[in-house]
């Protein structure tokens, strides 16, 4: 099914007239268009998901949390659960509007900046995600319009992808595309290992276990060999994946796949489906009001799909962004410190690559079993893809423009290449 595929949903009675004249004339909002459904996101938070039910009806789904001292506590509910459903409606429509800035304050008591920047930095990084998406969007003066935030190809097992971008403008007569991965602040940078995992009589399943590669002492002086998840296939006696937790080792993991796994097939259908969403999107008025596109991009929208597909660049480019940076020589220690081998690093990417690793499997009582020796990581992190990855720090937090890919201001940001597996 089509991303941009939002026929039936606008066939809604009223349902085009709500989007155009209360989500789409907020600067703040990005839509999402995923399927059949639209998810209108605040901070990057979906604040509402327009979803096509039948006989030309859409139901509403909205977290509980933001619906809390709104108008929209009073209106009747389809089901209720930590998101409710609401069905559309004209008090629908008015309760919204009488909710509209109550639904953000409720969103934005979720991102408590109060903490310390190392206990928030995910939420940090996920509002500015939604906030930078916006401000490209409406900026004349970008280079650059996002396309997706957290972009999931289906049924692909991937994580998610934070943004995907678009160049306004030729380079080379092709479009450029871009995967950005964005992190708040240094403390972004942290590992997904746990030296418990799998090991004791509570925990069950497959995992692997470093050979020769060791963690950092700890305060009693001991090191233990590095662990991560992983899925088996037990018919083929093959792992399936990895799971190298939330930090830079598992991102890492997840962009390469994207450009790599089957060939290239993610690729592919991201380029179809960007041509899916933006054309929905200019179905709905969005380049006529806030958004801009460019004349480019947008002519190339009046023709076919293959036109649209043949004019982007073959590969796309891989960012990892780190924004918020207080200081960023240490941003810039810390991240090689993750990437490169040395003796302050904690999972570094190049040390996976040069171990070896055994399969183990613990059936949940405590019995370990031995299931593959000697496995190799070097295919899960392919060369290719060093080749493909840049690395932009900037102490800007809402950047009005990305154009810093390609012109990076010495004064404030700065450029990190790190060749990891060469």
């Amino acid at each position: 099914m089509s991303k941009g595929n939002v026929e039936n949903l606008l066939k809604v009675p009223k349902l085009e007239a709500f989007i155009k004249e209360h989500l789409i004339i907020n600067k703040e909002l990005f839509l999402g268009i995923h399927d059949e459904s639209i998810t209108v996101y605040y901070w990057c938070k979906a604040m509402l998901e327009l979803t096509y039910f039948a006989d030309n009806k859409c139901t509403i789904k909205i977290h509980k949390k933001y619906v809390d001292q709104t108008s929209l506590c009073g209106l009747k509910f389809i089901e209720k659960a930590d998101d409710m459903v609401f069905a559309f409606s004209d008090a629908f429509i008015k309760a919204f509007s009488d909710s509209y800035q109550t639904l953000k304050d409720n969103i934005e008591k979720l991102t408590d900046e109060s903490h310390s920047i190392n206990e928030q930095t995910g939420s940090l990084a996920k509002k500015y995600q939604g906030i930078i998406a916006c401000n490209n969007n409406t900026d004349k003066a970008s280079d650059w319009y996002c396309a997706d935030l957290d972009y999931s190809p289906e049924d692909a097992p991937l994580g998610r992808l934070d943004m995907v971008a678009i160049s306004k403008n030729t380079q080379n007569n092709k479009h450029r595309i871009v995967l950005i991965k964005l992190m708040y602040s240094w403390q972004a940078y942290k590992s997904g290992y746990r030296k418990n995992l799998y090991n004791n009589k509570k925990n069950k399943g497959f995992y692997i276990q470093g050979k020769d590669i060791k963690t950092r002492k700890n305060a009693a002086g001991d090191t233990h060999p590095k662990r991560f998840g992983c899925k088996f296939d037990e018919k083929k006696k093959t792992v399936i994946s990895y799971e190298f937790g939330s930090g830079i080792t598992e991102d890492f993991y997840n962009y390469s796949r994207f450009l790599f796994d089957e060939n290239g097939k993610y690729v592919d259908l991201l380029k179809e489906e960007c041509y899916d969403i933006l054309r929905a999107k200019k179905t709905l008025g969005c380049f006529e009001t806030n958004n801009s596109i460019g004349d480019e991009l947008l002519k190339l929208l009046d023709g076919t799909k293959e036109a649209f597909v043949e004019q982007l660049a073959d590969e796309p480019e891989c960012v990892f962004l780190t924004i918020g940076c207080d200081s960023l020589e240490k941003c810039k220690k810390s991240l090689s410190s993750y990437l490169c081998p040395g003796p302050t690093n904690t999972a570094d990417i190049l040390s996976i690559t040069k171990d070896t690793w055994n399969c183990y499997h613990n059936n949940g009582k405590g019995v370990l079993k031995h299931v593959i020796h000697d496995l190799s990581l070097a295919e899960a992190f392919p060369a290719e893809f060093d080749e493909k990855v840049r690395y932009v720090f900037t102490k800007n937090e809402a950047l009005e423009n990305l154009n810093i890919f390609d012109h990076p201001d010495s004064s404030s940001d700065d450029e990190l290449v790190l060749k990891i597996f060469s």
